[in-house]
């Protein structure tokens, strides 16, 4: 099949096309007419030749004069599998569909496989609109499909999600590249976003959740705002309510007899867990919730941050906080079941809140996420053979809570941590192994904060990780390659310092430390000569610009880490001032490209503030084309 400017072909959709489908043929046309100016047509006639079909047989009757439902099912039983294959004037493009809350994102994830495997695409990068930079998408006159032929049975791990977070919480998608992040997301295999309610409810208003369902984006939903969402003290949108003034005892007992009064996100086990009335009420609310918000598939029913009393009811305290934690999550789930048998209730492990409770079991809508932040610390990355986790106790705990009947999932830090300061800390390298153990030892997955503005400055961390989690024989070295094809000519450069920078972290530091002590050990001379060269091969602005961005997060983690580093709670704040020399250099980069400030950027974060020294560029490393 030959596609140019004068081809007559046509893009074949299910004459009942879900969203999906209709996304998927779009961003097919949408991505042809880039790479050679070809108009394709998109269409549900059948008797059409020249086509290529969206959809298997079960959804598509031109895909099933080529493959019957039963060959096809056999290829791809899912959930998530990929079907690529070329027939004499036709060419499939379809993904399975008889799993429960798959969505046809295989047929999304089979157009994106066959833009990136057969026709030189790289997805892996996203930067504002209106510079080059980001997607490297080949241009020619035409493009000429011989046999090709891939198949992918299933995603490996179900669960794959970001934790879309925005510091200000609530904000959520008022960033100009809002649509750029779900983008990148899909495809790069995420299938789920985890957010805190606040940022639900705006996707919802502002386009951002039909930007998901196009997608086959499912949500998991809650946070440290679950309990404000399902019983809110002084009553919200969906349940009007002051529960605080009508039913105080359904709030915990501090110690001197008050009950608690929420505030803002701190305050831990802030219910009282055995009031039966209390787990009826919000029961009945989290019934009434879903039933309004399909397209969540899990709440998570967190208490707020931070570690406090449990509640001092006759009821509650004769009870570790554990098994009153697990005491209402389990009746809550009883009563969910039944109305809604399809969802599952989330709860989560950590700080203080970390082994389960004896003698227990969990009913089977219940999960379990494991924060890999233990009231001791935070786990250690970088270790290539995956034992940053793999046979640590966090592992053990995990599986604990797994025997219990959980299913289980870890919530991670790919972007490092707040106190981290968005700098840069490789831990790609022990994606595949991690991956790999997660499989053999029945995990579910991971969801990993992603402040929706950093892509950049941890970008081959959440890249790895999606592309590992849906097919474990993306090794690091399949990863880079496909990944540095946004480099242009400058790949082999950008992979070499990746490499070397993924070898310097090799299980030495947790998470909070790990971009520092990367800047005590690393040769940045080393680095910089890389990223020149890399400059210096790159032959299109694209390419360019995506060495500058690559090369400014860096530049940002060396310089940040010049200054006197206090791993407390101040680390927490959103923007830092500094007092070096080099500030100058971080105000400009913040100024120019940062995302969270601004809210348009370059998909970058730079959290500084300060007084201007004066730095003015004197080289081609700001100057964006």
């Amino acid at each position: 099949m030959i596609v140019n400017k004068e081809c007559n072909i046509n893009i074949v959709i299910p004459e009942n096309a879900t969203e999906r489908e209709i996304f998927a043929a779009e961003e097919l046309r949408k991505y042809i007419k880039k790479i050679c100016g070809a108009e394709l047509g998109i269409t549900t006639e059948t008797k059409k030749n020249n086509v290529i079909a969206i959809g298997g047989p079960e959804r598509n009757a031109v895909t099933a004069k080529y493959i019957s439902e039963a060959e096809f099912d056999k290829a791809v039983p899912g959930p998530e599998g990929i079907f690529i294959k070329s027939y004499e004037d036709c060419i499939i493009l379809a993904g399975s569909t008889k799993k429960v809350n798959e969505f046809e994102r295989g047929t999304v994830y089979a157009v994106y496989e066959f833009l990136e495997r057969f026709l030189g695409c790289s997805l892996a990068a996203y930067t504002k609109a209106d510079v080059a930079g980001g997607e490297l998408i080949p241009e020619t006159d035409s493009i000429e499909l011989g046999d090709i032929f891939y198949a992918k049975a299933s995603s490996d791990i179900p669960y794959r999600a970001a934790v879309a977070q925005y510091s200000v919480h609530g904000v959520g998608a008022e960033y100009e590249l809002d649509h750029a992040f779900l983008d990148w997301l899909s495809k790069n295999r995420y299938n789920y976003i985890y957010t805190w309610n606040k940022v639900y409810e705006n996707f919802k208003t502002n386009g951002m959740l039909d930007e998901c369902k196009k997608r086959g984006i499912l949500f998991k939903v809650g946070h440290h705002d679950a309990i404000d969402t399902l019983l809110p003290q002084r009553g919200n949108k969906y349940f009007s309510e002051h529960y605080f003034e009508t039913h105080p005892d359904y709030y915990k007992m501090n110690e001197d007899g008050s009950r608690f009064e929420m505030v803002d996100d701190w305050g831990q086990m802030v219910l009282c867990s055995r009031n039966e009335a209390m787990i009826e009420e919000i029961s009945k609310n989290l019934i009434s919730w879903f039933s309004k918000n399909p397209q969540v598939k899990s709440f998570a029913l967190l208490n707020k941050d931070g570690t406090a009393p449990q509640c001092c009811c006759e009821k509650c305290k004769g009870y570790s906080k554990a098994e009153n934690y697990v005491y209402m999550i389990n009746e809550i789930a009883k009563r969910l079941k039944k109305a809604h048998p399809d969802v599952t209730l989330n709860m989560m492990s950590y700080t203080d809140l970390w082994n389960p409770p004896e003698n227990v079991s969990l009913e089977d809508n219940v999960s379990v996420t494991e924060a890999t932040w233990h009231i001791s610390g935070l786990r250690t990355i970088g270790k290539p053979d995956g034992s940053c986790l793999a046979g640590t106790f966090y592992e053990e705990n995990l599986l604990k809570w797994k025997a219990i009947g959980a299913s289980v999932t870890y919530y991670d830090y790919f972007m490092g941590v707040y106190p981290g300061r968005q700098r840069y800390v490789p831990m790609a390298d022990e994606m595949q192994a991690m991956c790999k153990r997660f499989i053999e030892m029945g995990i579910d997955g991971t969801e990993t904060q992603i402040e929706v503005y950093n892509h950049w400055n941890n970008i081959f961390n959440f890249y790895s990780y999606g592309r590992c989690a849906y097919d474990t024989e993306n090794s690091l070295e399949k990863n880079l390659g496909l990944f540095c094809r946004i480099f242009g000519k400058g790949a082999e450069y950008i992979a070499g310092n990746i490499r070397y920078a993924e070898c310097i972290l090799d299980g030495q530091s947790e998470i909070m430390r790990a971009g520092i002590y990367l800047m005590e050990h690393i040769d940045k001379e080393r680095m910089y000569k890389g990223f020149e060269d890399a400059l210096e091969a790159a032959e299109t602005p694209t390419a360019r610009n995506n060495v500058r961005l690559m090369r400014m997060a860096f530049r940002y983690s060396d310089i940040e880490c010049r200054e006197e580093y206090e791993a407390d709670e101040s680390g927490y704040r959103d923007l830092k001032h500094y007092d070096i020399p080099e500030r100058g250099e971080l105000l400009y980069m913040q100024k120019h490209f940062d995302t969270y400030v601004s809210r348009k950027g370059y998909g970058i974060m730079i959290p500084v503030e300060g007084e201007d020294n004066g730095f003015t560029p004197t080289d081609s490393w700001y100057d964006f084309e």
